[in-house]
């Protein structure tokens, strides 16, 4: 099976036999473009080249002949809003991206109008400035001539499908991301579309992750090398696959996602409707509330890149991975971090505070150093996390343990602070493959070798590491996660006036 994974910091390809273990892979890392403050862009084709390229060196690594790729599936990093001009064209080479905050004033006017309540019970979300929705009201507002020339409004991983095999659509994952699809039904709502302004018509047919959605056509398999007529099914976003590959398919189970973003998600028959968290439609039947800090890993790349050039030169000199290094500097401060705080807010926030929201080191003092501040970014992406944790649960939502994928997983110091600070028990997997796996996997049950979505995740499933909570970290770690709220609620006024500096 082929899995190709649209993220933010790369695109990777990965061949992977029905055990999910990968056979081959190759990444091509990509920059995001900000422009503005508060903007996040990529370009489509950058997507796309990146997978073609990838696509050849896997099939090279494995000597793979076309005819042994049985079916593809494509995952991507979500809420991506992507033009096409009725011939197919892509209309614009700066799309935004799922971290972007342009919208954040339309969803404030949005917020202040009479029917927000009723909107918010249709789509079962509340209204950020992250969801498709506002993100294509943005352009009809701001580039209505782009808004009026766009045929079809899809996704990143839509993209690529349609590139792929000629076929637009996109599935309940991303559909229910858009605070255009009602909950209920699971279909395009005309109502939350007029509450919106928004052609209805612009959008593209939804369907179920694993469904085949076409074959590789005549002209992508001379780009790809794949054969023609190899199944590509619909998939889905990024972070539901990652969920689907990190063993979310269970009641009383929750997945920690520590990647460019960090997410905290439950799995639940119905969304849960707060307020303070989002919701979106399960790879598989079944929701997942959730709670999400856009620069959750990103925040300690941010870090590395900055400030730890030292570290970053001695990693290339010794043929060491930076994080190797740095990870052991952290390990030798306390926890608690000497009583730094870190508010992992360089992308602002979605729900459980303002858009305009900025990163913070709160508590810095002449002792602090590079390992105490990395130690903070762990234990601050993991606090806000947290916050997440107690509302779904306080919904009457038990959750028992605690799975965790993506690059925060490779450290086994951030793995025990997660589990330390939830008080739950934490697992990690022998290989965090994260969404490349849930993207072959749909792969597998739309080819017919998984008889459905639940069965082909457990097939795939491996635990590696399990980590205990200890209960000598609990009062300081209870200690700290009620300042970090404290001090949360205390800036958001503060963000706010920055934000209208003149």
């Amino acid at each position: 099976m082929m899995g190709i994974d649209i993220g933010t910091q790369s695109t990777r390809v990965a061949l992977l036999d029905l055990a999910g273990r990968v056979v081959a892979s190759a990444s091509t890392p990509q920059e995001m473009m900000t422009p503005k403050p508060g903007w996040a862009e990529q370009d489509p084709e950058v997507w796309w080249y990146n997978a073609l390229e990838n696509m050849h060196k896997v099939m090279e690594q494995a000597e793979a002949a076309p005819s042994e790729v049985v079916a593809v599936g494509v995952c991507g990093q979500m809420h991506a809003t992507v033009p096409l001009g009725k011939d197919g064209a892509l209309l614009s080479h700066g799309v935004q991206l799922w971290c972007d905050k342009r919208s954040a004033r339309l969803v404030d006017e949005f917020k202040a109008g009479s029917h927000v309540e009723e909107a918010m019970r249709l789509a079962g979300n509340p209204p950020v400035a992250t969801w498709l929705g506002f993100n294509i009201k943005w352009l009809r507002v701001h580039d209505p001539d782009l808004y009026e020339k766009t045929w079809k409004f899809v996704l990143s991983k839509d993209y690529v499908n349609y590139r792929l095999t000629g076929e637009i659509a996109t599935d309940w994952s991303e559909a229910s991301g858009s605070f255009l699809m009602d909950a209920k039904t699971k279909t395009w709502s005309p109502e939350l579309a007029g509450y919106l302004e928004l052609d209805i018509d612009k959008l593209p047919q939804v369907r179920a992750s694993s469904d085949v959605l076409g074959s590789i056509t005549v002209e992508a398999a001379q780009l790809t090398g794949l054969a023609e007529g190899t199944p590509v099914v619909v998939g889905a976003g990024d972070m539901l696959c990652m969920l689907l590959s990190s063993g979310l398919t269970e009641p009383g189970r929750a997945s920690d996602i520590t990647g460019t973003a960090s997410i905290m998600a439950v799995y639940v028959e119905e969304p849960v409707l707060d307020a303070r968290l989002m919701n979106l439609h399960h790879a598989l039947p079944g929701w997942i509330p959730f709670g999400i800090t856009d620069s959750g890993g990103g925040a300690l790349k941010w870090f590395k890149d900055k400030f730890c050039k030292a570290e970053v030169a001695e990693a290339e000199r010794s043929g060491k991975d930076v994080y190797d290094i740095l990870n052991p500097m952290a390990a030798e401060v306390e926890a608690g971090s000497e009583g730094l705080l870190f508010f992992p807010y360089l992308m602002g926030e979605r729900s459980l505070g303002t858009p305009l929201a900025r990163g913070v080191f709160f508590g810095l003092t002449p002792r602090i150093g590079t390992g105490a501040m990395v130690r903070a970014i762990m234990e601050g992406v993991t606090f806000e996390l947290r916050r997440t944790l107690e509302i779904v649960e306080g919904a009457g939502n038990a959750v028992h343990e605690v799975y965790t994928i993506g690059g925060g997983a490779r450290s086994d110091l951030w793995s025990q602070i997660k589990a330390d600070i939830y008080h739950k028990p934490v697992y990690t997997f022998e290989a965090s493959e994260g969404g490349i796996l849930g993207s072959a996997i749909l792969a597998g049950v739309g080819a017919g070798f998984y008889p459905d979505v639940r069965a082909g995740a457990e097939q795939c499933l491996r635990v590696d590491k399990e980590f205990q909570p200890d209960p000598s970290m609990t009062a300081r770690y209870d200690y700290l996660y009620g300042l970090y709220e404290e001090v949360h609620d205390r800036m958001q006024e503060p963000f706010d006036k920055l934000a209208r500096m003149p």
